[in-house]
């Protein structure tokens, strides 16, 4: 590996999960909470990618990323179908309504 990738992916997949992160932790709505999951799942895979660079076992790196885009996949349509639950009752989609919810 050159200088340039040796800092190159463990800094992007560290800006991804801290961008990702602050999406979650700041936002109030629903939806951007989700996507800001979605950016660090993706700031994981990054870095999993770069592991497996580093110990020469691409192979095995691609499989899990392969098999993490689908769990993320199925992750990512549950969460949007009870985002679509949230609006139905909270138009705002705001996550504080969400205490007012019974049961």
């Amino acid at each position: 590996m050159t200088t340039m990738t040796e800092w190159l992916l463990p800094a992007l997949s560290l800006i991804l999960l801290a961008i990702g992160l602050a999406c979650m932790l700041t936002r109030k709505r629903v939806i951007k909470q989700v996507i800001g999951l979605s950016i660090m799942l993706q700031g994981a895979l990054v870095s999993i990618m770069d592991a497996g660079f580093i110990n020469d076992r691409l192979d095995v790196a691609q499989s899990m990323i392969v098999s993490s885009l689908v769990v993320e996949a199925i992750v990512l349509a549950i969460a949007l179908a009870l985002i679509v639950n949230v609006f139905r009752y909270y138009p705002r989609g705001h996550i504080d309504d969400l205490d007012k919810l019974k049961g």
